[in-house]
C-alpha cells in the first residue's frame, strides 16, 4: 500500500503537468513556446536563488523559526516574480493576454512539478534498495551517519499512506499559485499597474513563508491545510483578473477593391 502510495505521488507529480499541458495549449490555441518560456523561467530564477539559500545557511541556522521563514519567503518571491518579469518584459514581449499568463504559470509550475517527481521517483528507488540491504556495507554511507540513515529509512517505510502522497497534492496547490502569480505580474505589465508586481511578490513570499513556519512549528498537514486555502485564493486571483484584461483583436486584412 505504501509503495503504491509513493509510486502514484511521483507520477502525479510527472505526469499531471505533462497532460496540463498538452489539454492547455489545444484549448487556448497557443503555443507550446509559452509553457517552454515558463519552465525555463522556473529553472533560470533557481540558478541565483538555490547558491544564495545555501550561502545563508549559517545565517540562518543562527536565527529564529520566524526570522528563518520571512527570509526564504522573501527570497523566493524575488527571485521568481524578477524572473517573471524579465520574461515578460524583455522575452515574451507581445504575449499580454490571460491565456498567455495562464499558460506560462502551468510551465512555471509544472516544470517545478516535474522535476520534484523525478527527484521523488529516484528517491523512491533508492529507499527500496537501502530497505533490503545492509546500511553497514554500503559505501556512500559514511560510519557516523551509519544510525541517521537508518533512522531515515525506517521513517520513510513506516509513514502513513496519506504522508507518501502529500507531495503530489502540493504540487497541485503550487500550481495553482504560479498560474496565479504568472497572471498578476503579466497584468502588471499589460495593464501598466506595477503595483501587482508587487502584490504578486508579496503574495509568493507569504505563502512560501507561512508554509516554512507552520511546517516547522505545527505539522505536515496543517501547513498541506493552509497552502490548500492559499491555493484557492490563488485561483480567485486568476478569475478575478480574467475580465481586466484587454484580449488582442486582430482585424481581418484589409482587401483591395478590383480594378474595373
Amino acid at each position: 500500500m505504501l509503495s503504491a502510495a509513493y509510486i502514484f505521488s511521483f507520477l502525479g507529480m510527472i505526469f499531471l503537468p505533462i497532460i496540463l499541458w498538452f489539454f492547455f495549449t489545444r484549448r487556448f490555441s497557443l503555443s507550446w513556446k509559452l509553457v517552454l518560456a515558463g519552465g525555463l523561467t522556473f529553472i533560470a530564477s533557481q540558478i541565483p536563488h538555490i547558491p544564495l539559500v545555501l550561502g545563508l545557511n549559517n545565517f540562518l541556522k543562527n536565527q529564529s523559526l520566524l526570522i528563518n521563514a520571512l527570509t526564504l519567503g522573501l527570497l523566493a518571491g524575488i527571485f521568481e516574480e524578477t524572473a517573471r518579469y524579465i520574461l515578460f518584459k524583455f522575452i515574451l514581449k507581445t504575449a499580454r493576454t490571460w491565456k498567455e499568463g495562464v499558460l506560462v504559470g502551468l510551465g512555471h509550475g509544472g516544470a517545478e512539478a516535474l522535476i520534484l517527481g523525478v527527484f521523488a521517483a529516484l528517491g523512491f528507488i533508492n529507499m527500496l534498495i537501502y530497505r533490503n540491504v545492509d546500511l553497514s556495507t554500503v559505501p556512500s554511507i559514511p560510519a557516523e551517519q551509519l544510525e541517521l540513515a537508518q533512522q531515515q529509512v525506517a521513517a520513510y517505510w513506516s509513514a502513513p499512506w496519506y504522508m507518501a502522497v502529500m507531495g503530489f497534492v502540493e504540487r497541485i496547490f503550487a500550481m495553482c499559485l504560479h498560474v496565479s502569480l504568472s497572471v498578476m505580474v503579466l497584468y502588471a505589465l499589460a495593464n501598466k499597474t506595477p503595483m501587482w508586481f508587487w502584490l504578486a511578490l508579496l503574495w509568493h513570499a507569504l505563502v512560501d513563508a507561512a508554509a516554512v513556519y507552520i511546517g516547522q512549528s505545527v505539522g505536515i498537514l496543517q501547513v498541506e491545510g493552509l497552502i490548500a486555502v492559499f491555493a484557492l485564493v490563488s485561483v480567485w486571483l486568476v478569475f478575478v483578473l480574467r475580465p481586466r484584461f484587454v484580449e488582442r483583436v486582430i482585424a481581418p486584412p484589409v482587401q483591395e477593391n478590383a480594378s474595373a
